[in-house]
C-alpha cells in the first residue's frame, strides 16, 4: 500500500504505461466507489513546494480533494492541458505480476 518509489518512477519512463486523468469532481467519486488510482508522477505544488504525491502512490479522494482546493501558482508534475498522469491497469498488472 505504500508504493515502491524505485520502481515506479522506472515504469513511468515508457508513456504506454500511463494515462492522463482529468482533475475533477467525477474523478474523486470513481475513488469513492473503490476504483484505485496509481501516481506515475512527482505532484508538487509550488508555493510551498513539497510533494504531495510520488510514482507508485496510490492516490485517495482526500488528496484529490486537496489538489481541487489549491490555490497556488504552479503544480510541478501536473498538466492542466492533459491532467493527472496514472499507471493504466495493464501496467499495474503487468508489474505485479513480475514481482
Amino acid at each position: 500500500p505504500e508504493g515502491d518509489i524505485r520502481s515506479a518512477f522506472f515504469l513511468a519512463y515508457d508513456e504506454d504505461n500511463c494515462d492522463y486523468l482529468n482533475l475533477d469532481q467525477s474523478l474523486v467519486a470513481r475513488l469513492e466507489k473503490g476504483e484505485t488510482l496509481v501516481s506515475a508522477s512527482f505532484i508538487i505544488p509550488y508555493p510551498p513546494g513539497f510533494p504531495i504525491l510520488v510514482p507508485g502512490q496510490i492516490i485517495s479522494p482526500e488528496i484529490l480533494s486537496f489538489m481541487l482546493a489549491l490555490d497556488v501558482s504552479e503544480i510541478h508534475g501536473y498538466r492542466p492541458d492533459l491532467g493527472l498522469r496514472v499507471f493504466t491497469k495493464d501496467a499495474l498488472k503487468a508489474h505485479n505480476a513480475k514481482t
